[in-house]
């Protein structure tokens, strides 16, 4: 008769049996370092197209239209981790290698129109990131290099993707919910990286400023408006020669509609501006709508030594569009327009590391 096992190692068989979980935590070291790119890719064809101007068909005049639309980014930092504590940076510099953004649009009945490029004022400079823990929030200013105050406002520290994580051990096949406020991480990485048009026609002042605030109000209230679901899934560990990688698999499917009467209105004001006349106007927005729709999915690679990410991949269907009607008395005059738009297609980004 075989002897009973003791206490001690029937524990332990339950434990190996059920499969211990893993503590996905952000913990890099100490002066380490990081090159992080991010690459977003999209294409977009138009689906739907009405406009109709003081009651008239404008649409139907224009007849059949085809519109296609490419949008590429790219953003690729240098992170130092001069410390952390408690899953977060403490100290983080962050030197903005490259920031660019590319869209083209062709249009069928239309020349060429040309390709629209935009940067940003940060690229070459360093950022640090300071915790005050007072306030639990980063101080943020410009490291051994100067700028204006306002390219600050608005960045975020956290490019690692850790609200990714899983708030407690898990796993495999163990499942989380995001908050989707958190999302807007992956629409806009960094935050406002005030990317704006580097075409001298473009640059005109007050073009620029209506620019930035409409960055401004897309990076507020994004997140903020987002419906839906993020589900992350523990795939387990990846063993390779030179790290060991924790899998997350994600499934995103998320509604947005924002709210754009206040922009509208300005851009509106910034147009009698421009023409330098005194013009008084009076106009009322019934409706400016910008909705969109995006399933898709995901995976992130976490580097369990290096305590960071490692890589991560998405790709899902976006569909978008605006649904406007706006009324204006200008001079005597009365002018009405419904424009209702949709554009759908695949959008994805990645991010790959390196020392």
């Amino acid at each position: 008769m075989r002897a009973p096992l003791p206490l001690s190692a029937l524990g332990a068989g339950l434990l190996l049996a059920g499969g211990a979980g893993e503590r996905l935590q952000f913990a890099p070291a100490a002066g380490s370092s990081v090159t992080k790119s991010f690459a977003a890719t999209g294409e977009f064809a138009l689906d739907e197209l009405s406009l109709i101007a003081d009651g008239q068909d404008v649409g139907a005049m224009i007849g059949s239209l085809e519109v296609a639309m490419e949008t590429s980014s790219r953003i690729v930092v240098t992170d130092v981790y001069r410390s952390a504590a408690e899953g977060r940076p403490t100290e983080l510099l962050r030197t903005f290698d490259e920031l660019e953004s590319r869209t083209k649009l062709n249009m069928s009945q239309v020349p060429e129109i040309p390709e629209m490029e935009a940067t940003s004022e940060l690229t070459g400079k360093t950022v640090r990131f300071l915790w005050n823990a007072e306030t639990s929030d980063y101080e943020v200013s410009f490291h051994e290099s100067e700028g204006e105050a306002s390219l600050l406002e608005g960045l975020e520290e956290d490019m690692d993707l850790r609200f990714l994580l899983p708030d407690e051990e898990v796993k495999p096949d163990g499942t989380w919910e995001i908050e989707l406020t958190e999302l807007g991480a992956l629409m806009m990485p960094g935050g406002n990286l005030r990317m704006l048009p580097t075409d001298a026609a473009a640059a005109d002042p007050e073009a620029l400023a209506l620019m930035e605030g409409l960055m401004d109000t897309f990076g507020q209230k994004v997140g903020e408006k987002l419906e839906g679901q993020c589900q992350c899934t523990f795939k387990g560990l990846r063993t390779g020669d030179e790290a060991k990688l924790a899998e997350i698999e994600l499934e995103i499917q998320l509604a947005a509609s924002l709210d754009m009467r206040e922009f509208i209105q300005q851009a509106i004001q910034a147009g009698i501006a421009q023409t330098g006349q005194e013009i008084e106007v009076d106009f009322d927005i019934a409706t400016a709508d910008l909705t969109a729709d995006y399933e898709g999915t995901g995976t992130l690679l976490w580097d369990t030594a290096a305590g960071r990410v490692h890589s991560f991949s998405l790709q899902g269907d976006l569909t978008f569009g605006v649904d406007l009607d706006v009324g204006i008395d200008a001079m005597g005059e009365s002018h009405s327009m419904e424009a209702a738009m949709e554009m759908s297609g695949e959008w994805g980004l990645e991010v790959t590391t390196g020392e």
